[in-house]
């Protein structure tokens, strides 16, 4: 099929209704089986215009018939009212009969009319309906070519990603890019689900949160009834080891997607946190923390304890030096790009905090060079800051996404906070944008493989660093609802408008 630049042309012009090239009757076929485009003859236009001429007559008959309808009914429930009375049985037989008669002659002059109503108000809306098409509609060929919804979004997004999907034909395009947003339609259904199952056994921890969890739960394999059943043995099994509910969750999704059992886990677990406590970070925090360090074990069956001593020299943030800990780098190369985003920021004008240490660590440990990730990540923080209040941490975690520029990773944000409002009801638009962060990031489609050739490339695994490398991304469960007052962070004070969790793969 034509490639997406020619494709996009097309339809640009369709939409502007001027200049209208020619494309191959094949590929026109295509476009309308697509539902993308609608066609009509010379005679089916006219036909149209005719109808659109009679709307206004169609429209003032209909107001009639509501009317009359109207009256009917008021008759129909007066003729009830009537023989449902006592006085209606004080009547001799005769008007009884007669009263009965013509209460049944309402009730089914009613009905037809409503039935005719009924099919008028549909012919009317088909009216409307066509006169929209109409107003779309551009000369071509012999006949005439217009865009339906789904093509005007379709354009509105191929427009967003024809940087890099231009010389792509663009039924293959269009395959993959339906793919996407089939993925993020499971992952909304499968956490549904979750939900399901999660809110009678933890009915006392935030919704939010919960729908957090559930995102998480979603995206990975597995049927849903033994994923669920995991995490919850998890968090069960976790509640001598913390009272804080955050690092809880945090552990319990961590020790979930393990190969081994929360019960196998548990015993490292322990002696991780144990551990973590002895290299400086509180009870408050080291449930977490130790977690990250299990799910960063190293190939030779180690830990990274010693790293996270290491880093915990280089951030106060207790997740942010795990994460640094665990990730398969040198220290100094690892170190120096977190230093070095760290102080972009600064210099952007943020004061030191828990959201600036969290930001730098996750683009520290994504593919991206620090040079250049300024601008891009300028335009999604201005992006996010329409929904949230604190946007630094979303906006370093949708930046990661090595392979989109920003307007393609915000035009790819806003689709699944399309996708998850329509599920997760009830949220605010905070938490339903933070959600959608989650569902975006990791997904596996022409969005984020194989498009993007100066990706930089991961170093093979080495026996002295850590199993999973640097396209191990961690990402967060983070609701933005107010504020708490952070137990994990070691820079203290209230944490704004986010709690976060870990979990989750690219690519």
């Amino acid at each position: 099929m034509t490639n997406c630049q020619e494709i996009y042309n097309f339809l640009l012009c369709v939409s502007r209704r001027a200049g209208v090239p020619a494309i191959a009757d094949a590929d026109l076929a295509t476009l309308q089986q697509m539902n993308l485009i609608r066609q009509l003859t010379a005679d089916e236009f006219a036909q149209l215009t005719q109808q659109a001429h009679e709307l206004y007559d169609s429209q003032v008959a209909l107001s009639a018939e509501q009317r009359q309808r109207q009256a009917l009914a008021v008759q129909a429930q007066e003729d009830d009212r009537k023989t449902h009375s006592i006085l209606f049985h004080l009547e001799g037989r005769e008007k009884q009969e007669a009263l009965l008669r013509r209460e049944a002659g309402d009730q089914a002059s009613l009905k037809a009319t409503t039935d005719d109503l009924a099919g008028r108000i549909r012919a009317v809306d088909q009216m409307v309906v066509n006169q929209s098409l109409l107003g779309t509609m551009s000369a071509y060929g012999n006949g005439f070519v217009g865009l339906t919804s789904l093509g005007a979004a379709a354009l509105r997004d191929l427009g967003v990603r024809l940087y890099r999907v231009a010389d792509r034909p663009f039924d293959q395009y269009w395959q993959q890019s339906q793919a996407v947003t089939a993925e993020l339609n499971t992952i909304a259904g499968r956490s549904s689900q979750y939900i399901a199952g999660l809110v009678p056994r933890l009915g006392g921890v935030d919704r939010s949160y919960l729908w957090s969890i559930a995102v998480g739960l979603a995206k990975r394999d597995g049927d849903v009834a033994t994923v669920g059943s995991t995490f919850l043995d998890a968090y069960t099994r976790l509640a001598p080891l913390t009272g804080n509910d955050e690092n809880r969750l945090m552990s319990a999704e961590m020790i979930s997607s393990l190969p081994r059992t929360p019960e196998q886990s548990l015993p490292l677990l322990t002696q991780l946190e144990h551990d973590v406590r002895k290299a400086g970070v509180p009870k408050e925090s080291s449930l977490g923390v130790a977690s990250i360090l299990l799910l960063g074990q190293r190939a030779d069956g180690t830990f990274a304890t010693a790293n996270l001593s290491t880093f915990l020299r280089v951030t106060k943030s207790y997740e942010s030096a795990g994460l640094l800990a665990i990730v398969n780098r040198p220290f100094d190369e690892l170190g120096q790009k977190f230093s070095q985003l760290r102080a972009m920021f600064g210099g952007w004008g943020f004061q030191p905090s828990e959201d600036v240490e969290l930001a730098s660590s996750y683009l520290a440990v994504s593919d991206l060079p620090v040079e250049g990730i300024g601008t891009k990540l300028a335009i999604i923080t201005r992006g996010m800051a329409t929904y949230l209040q604190y946007p630094l941490v979303a906006s370093a975690i949708l930046a990661s996404i090595p392979v989109l520029e920003a307007n393609d990773t915000l035009n790819l944000l806003e689709q699944g906070y399309g996708i998850i409002a329509r599920t997760a009801g009830g949220l605010t638009q905070a938490e339903l944008i933070c959600l959608a962060v989650r569902m975006v990031h990791g997904i596996r489609a022409e969005t984020i493989t194989g498009v993007d050739t100066t990706a930089t490339a991961a170093p093979a695994p080495s026996a002295s660093y850590y199993a999973y490398g640097p396209r191990f991304f961690f990402v967060p469960i983070f609701v933005a609802h107010g504020a708490y007052f952070s137990t994990y962070s070691g820079l203290g004070g209230a944490h704004p408008g986010h709690a976060h969790f870990v979990g989750g793969f690219t690519g």
